[in-house]
Order: C-alpha cells, then sequence, then structure tokens
C-alpha cells in the first residue's frame, strides 16, 4: 500500500514537471525573446498612429500590419489626424509611432528658417532636434522624396516642349501668356510656397493666372484641360493617372520631404530591434511605390488595409 501510494508520487511529480515545462515553453517567447530580433510582450502594446491623407494611412496600416505579424502588440490610432493634433499625441505618450516628413519637420515643427533641399542634412537636422526637444527618434527615412513638384499635361509638355521649371519660367516672364496654374491656397501663402518660389526662378505669374482650387484637385484640372499647370505632391497617384509630367526642378528650390519614422525613445529601448526591421521597411518606400499605394488607395478606392496587406506579402515580409 505504501508502495503503491510511493508510485503514485512519483507519478504525480512526473505530471507536474510535465506541466512545468510546458509553461516554461509557452513562456520562452517572453523568458528567451527579450534579446535582438524578439518583442518585449510585457512592454505593452505599441500605439501606431498616422495623419490622415491616403499616403500616410496606407504606410500607417503596412506599419501595424507587418509589426503584428512579428508578434507585437498592436494598437491602432492609425488616421488619427494631421501635425496639429498627431505631434501632442506622440510627445505626450498617446501614441508610440508613426511616419512623419523631414520637412514637415524642419519647416513646420522646427520652424527653420530657411529651406533645405538636401534630404541628408534635412534628416540630420530635424533629427538632432527632435531627440534632444522631444524624445523622438527619427530613424531612417524613404528614399521618396514628397516633396511639392509642378506638373503638366501631355498636350501643354509637347506644345512648349518644357521639362524643367526655368524653361517654364522663361515663358511665364515673356508676359502677355496666358497659363493657368491651379494650387491649393495654403501654397500661396507658406515660406516654402509660391512667393518665394517665383522669387527664386525669377518669375511671377499674374494673379488672374491662378486659380485656387481644393487640395489634391490640382492634378484633376490640370488632366482634363482646366488649368495647364499645376502644383502637388511627388508621390501622389492622380500624377500617373492622369498622364501627367513632372516638370524638373533644376534650380532645387523644393525642400525635401522624405517619409520617416518617428518613434518615443522610450519605446525604442523597450524594442530596439524595431530599428533594424522598420529600417528594412523603409528602405522600400521609393517614389514609384508610393505613387504605386497612393493610386490604389485614393484612385482606385481600395482599402489601405488591404493594400497594406498585399504589399507585405508581395515584398515577401509577411506569409
Amino acid at each position: 500500500m505504501r508502495q503503491k501510494n510511493a508510485g503514485w508520487m512519483i507519478k504525480g511529480r512526473k505530471v507536474r514537471n510535465y506541466l512545468l515545462l510546458a509553461a516554461l515553453l509557452l513562456a520562452a517567447p517572453t523568458i528567451w525573446g527579450c534579446g535582438e530580433g524578439a518583442p518585449q510582450e510585457d512592454a505593452g502594446p505599441i500605439v501606431v498612429s498616422s495623419k490622415t491623407f491616403a499616403e500616410a494611412i496606407t504606410m500607417g496600416e503596412i506599419t501595424a500590419e507587418l509589426l503584428r505579424e512579428r508578434g507585437y502588440q498592436v494598437e491602432d490610432e492609425i488616421g488619427l489626424g494631421e501635425v496639429a493634433v498627431i505631434r501632442p499625441a506622440i510627445e505626450s505618450g498617446q501614441v508610440d509611432l508613426y511616419w512623419e516628413y523631414t520637412g514637415t519637420g524642419l519647416m513646420n515643427l522646427m520652424e527653420y528658417d530657411q529651406v533645405v533641399t538636401d534630404p541628408e542634412e534635412t534628416y540630420r537636422l530635424v533629427k538632432e532636434w527632435d531627440l534632444e526637444n522631444n524624445d523622438l527618434v527619427w530613424l531612417d527615412y524613404a528614399p521618396a522624396n514628397n516633396t511639392f513638384v509642378l506638373f503638366v499635361s501631355q498636350e501643354v509638355k509637347e506644345e512648349h516642349g518644357w521639362s524643367k521649371i526655368s524653361q517654364l519660367a522663361e515663358y511665364v516672364g515673356y508676359g502677355e501668356n496666358e497659363l493657368k496654374i491651379a494650387t491649393p491656397a495654403e501654397w500661396t501663402e507658406r515660406k516654402d510656397g509660391l512667393p518665394s518660389f517665383q522669387e527664386h526662378y525669377e518669375f511671377e505669374f499674374r494673379d488672374q493666372d491662378i486659380e485656387i482650387v481644393e487640395l489634391g484637385l490640382a492634378y484633376e484640372a490640370v488632366g482634363q484641360n482646366l488649368a495647364h499647370v499645376g502644383i502637388g505632391d511627388a508621390t501622389e497617384g492622380r500624377l500617373e493617372y492622369f498622364n501627367l509630367t513632372v516638370l524638373e526642378d533644376d534650380k532645387q528650390f523644393f525642400p525635401a520631404y522624405n517619409p520617416a519614422p518617428v518613434i518615443r525613445r522610450e519605446v525604442l529601448e523597450n524594442h530596439p530591434e524595431l530599428e533594424d526591421l522598420l529600417r528594412e521597411l523603409s528602405s522600400l518606400f521609393d517614389v514609384d511605390t508610393l505613387i504605386e499605394l497612393n493610386k490604389k488607395v485614393a484612385v482606385e478606392g481600395r482599402q489601405p488595409e488591404d493594400v497594406a496587406r498585399e504589399f507585405l506579402e508581395e515584398k515577401g515580409l509577411v506569409e
């Protein structure tokens, strides 16, 4: 009887040992996964956010989906708001990560008094400033420079033979030329906008030739020959949709606007492996890629989360 009880106790120890081993195996991602390349589960969710336009939302969805696939807890605040909303959110710790543009950081956040056209210099200035003043880390920027561009229709290009802004400026400078430019009101007022642009290229549009349109409608205006020239973004999908030609900024006026992941320093310290992961992702965002992503969302009307998943699968980042 005593032997039988002893045998039961030995069996009970084995059961408990198996249960302990199973528990340790289940806990392995937490216990052994805190090194490089693995998320720390006890660090809490990463709050991923974005601005409200198609490109920002799509990059936000791509980032959130990639992190989820790699085992991170993700809290979705994508589409939260523009600079006036999203910056206070990340500075106060309500948001952990979002994509910002180097030129926006330099011109809008730092209120830098000079236009910087070199992407590396723009990045260096804003990275140093944000880390020192706000404990925010700018990770590696993408190769796409989503700066302002002037564009024309194929008909206008063929009629005048323009490929550079200086050629347009020379034509307008002759005077008495009816050449309508479609632009949002914002660009006629900002530091890196119309007044400085005209001074830099030494010409001036007549007031009656400036057509103020809602943000994003300049592409349609030029594409439908309602204006000769438009101002917009270098990675806008409607450039391709309307078969528009971007004029070369041959006198280098427009600032650099490369997107980069901005993350709170505390979060990066808890997840240092994110730097390599987001560097890999950032390297994929060139101009052609962002134009294609924007076209799928803003022109074709597809859901950003579907476009994000498709992109990650095509690039082999998720299965």
